[in-house]
Parts: structure tokens; C-alpha cells; sequence
């Protein structure tokens, strides 16, 4: 279906678009002034407006939503909700370009500072309650089972063992969720946060594990990629421990949850569709589970 761009943001007040580049498959630059984004799921499109403006009102640098003329947060149009936002000037900051540690040290303050402003607007918002121990026995184990995908002796039992005790004394609060490089746009000298359609409340440090996890997985079979990893890790550990100092039942915590986290993506891809993916996982988690220990100690 072709989509009548100029209709659409007339409703934003925005009238004859220069230029409109798709960005990915369901968001659009508008002028290189704004975005345009679509999202069939209302109630995940509200949350994140909130959040965003909630956080903006903290002094917070996230997208800006712009109203349209009969002053709503988005339209609705061919059974999907539209809406503009202004366009966040920066770029995904490389952490393996530069001084490796202190890369690290400015991504974890960059964590901290998010987590002390959504602690406090964490219960002007209706949010998801997680518990990853009821995920992985609803949803995780299942999904596992009937693709016949088995983790090393000792992974699951551990990570069932954690989940069930350990994971629910951690410090919990509402966190970003999806929180990668490609999520913290980086330009003179200050990172600005996009994208809260996955937050949630949960324990602050799956943050901060998912920021590192999500760094390693194309560099954790190359040696000096390795070494250079656990450089920026430790600098995001410390930078983050500086604002926001970590106890020792949650730096305890951290290796249970990088095996946890990308034992949740074997799940996520076998339940997508994408086995091949899912088996690069299973070796990850394998991996984590032997290695990750001395590595971050």
C-alpha cells in the first residue's frame, strides 16, 4: 500500500515534505527535521510517549513527540497509529574506537543517569512488572523444548537456580530494556536516549548486562576483540558504580545474567523463526557459561 506521506503529516502541521528517506521498516526522516514512526500496538505507542515526556520534564535529552493539529499524540490511519517526533541529532557511539576504558566509564554514567531519572517517574507509569523466572518457565523452557535445543550440562540448572533465588533480592526499578549502542545517539560530548517501547520494571542491572552482551556477541571469538571488550565493560561497570554504586549481591548477579540474557535470545529467535540465529545463541550462552566469570572479574 502506498503511503500518502504528505496527508499524513499535514495532520502534524508539517506541510510539503522536502525529503522522505526510510530509516528502517516502519520509521521515516522527514527533512532530516523529524521522524515519522508507525506501531500497531496503541497501548506499548502510549507508554513510550509517556515515558519520553516524563523524562524530558526531568531534564532528560529523549525524543520530543509532537502533537498533531487537533492536539493528540498520534493518528490513526489504515488500522496503525502514526506519530511525529523531533529528530535527535547524534550518532551510535563506537566503544572499540578511542580509549577503551574511558569509552566504558562514559556509557556506564550514561546508564546511571537514565536509571536515577526513571527511579524517579518509575510510579507515575503503568508499566510491566518482569519477572524472568515466570518468563522462563511460561515462555523460554517451553520454546527450547519443542525445538529439542539443550544447553551444556550445568546451564540451565544454574540459571534456574539463580532466577528462583538470588535474581529476586537484586535492586529492582524501571529500566530502559533494549539498552544498546544503537539506542544512545552520541554528539558533542553527550549521549541522548531513544526507543522505550521495551521498559520495563525489572532489576537495574540487566541494563547494563544488556549493554555488555549485546557489545560481545560479534567479538567474543576473536581474542584481542575479547581483551578490548572487557576493557569497555569494566569502565561501564566502574563509570556506572560512581553514580549509582552496585552491591555485591548484584555484581554477584551480573555473569547469571549475560548466560540468562542470551539464553532469552535462543528463545526469542526459535520463537521468530530464525533457528540459525538461535544456534549462534546457544553457543554464546555455552561460551558465557564457561568463560564469563574470569573474564569480568
Amino acid at each position: 500500500m502506498e503511503i500518502n506521506f504528505k496527508y499524513i503529516l499535514s495532520n502534524f502541521g508539517v506541510c510539503d515534505p522536502l525529503s522522505v528517506t526510510q530509516i528502517y521498516k516502519s520509521a521515516w526522516d522527514i527533512n532530516d527535521t523529524y521522524v515519522l514512526k508507525t506501531n500497531g500496538d496503541k497501548g506499548q505507542l502510549d507508554k513510550s510517549i509517556l515515558l519520553n515526556r516524563l523524562l524530558l520534564s526531568e531534564g532528560v535529552p529523549v525524543i520530543e513527540y509532537i502533537n498533531t493539529t487537533d492536539d493528540k499524540p498520534y493518528m490513526h490511519l489504515s488500522g496503525k497509529y502514526w506519530c511525529l517526533m523531533k529528530k535527535i541529532k547524534g550518532n551510535c557511539f563506537d566503544p572499540f574506537a578511542g580509549e577503551l576504558k574511558h569509552n566504558g566509564i562514559m556509557l556506564g554514567k550514561a546508564v546511571a543517569e537514565l536509571h536515577k531519572a526513571m527511579k524517579s517517574i518509575e510510579n507515575k507509569v503503568d508499566t510491566y512488572d518482569s519477572d524472568f523466572f515466570n518468563e522462563l518457565s511460561t515462555w523460554i523452557a517451553p520454546e527450547l523444548e519443542k525445538n529439542n535445543v539443550f544447553f551444556n550440562d550445568g546451564v540451565m540448572d544454574d540459571i534456574v537456580a539463580f532466577l528462583s533465588r538470588d535474581y529476586k533480592t537484586l535492586p529492582r526499578q524501571l529500566i530502559h530494556r533494549d539498552m544498546h549502542t544503537s539506542n544512545l545517539l552520541y554528539e558533542n560530548g553527550m549521549f541522548s536516549y531513544i526507543d522505550f517501547d521495551m521498559s520495563q520494571r525489572n532489576v537495574r542491572i540487566f541494563d547494563i548486562v544488556y549493554l555488555g552482551c549485546s557489545q560481545l556477541v560479534e567479538n567474543y571469538k576473536d581474542e584481542t576483540l575479547l581483551k578490548q571488550w572487557r576493557e569497555i565493560f569494566i569502565g561501564i561497570l566502574q563509570g556506572y558504580n560512581e553514580l549509582l554504586p552496585l552491591s555485591e549481591d548484584e555484581r554477584n548477579a551480573i555473569p547469571f545474567l549475560f548466560v540468562f540474557d542470551e539464553m532469552l535470545f535462543t528463545a526469542f529467535y526459535l520463537k521468530t523463526g530464525q533457528p540459525e540465529i538461535a544456534k549462534n545463541c546457544v553457543e554464546m550462552t555455552n561460551w558465557l557459561h564457561e568463560n564469563i566469570v574470569p573474564i569480568i572479574r
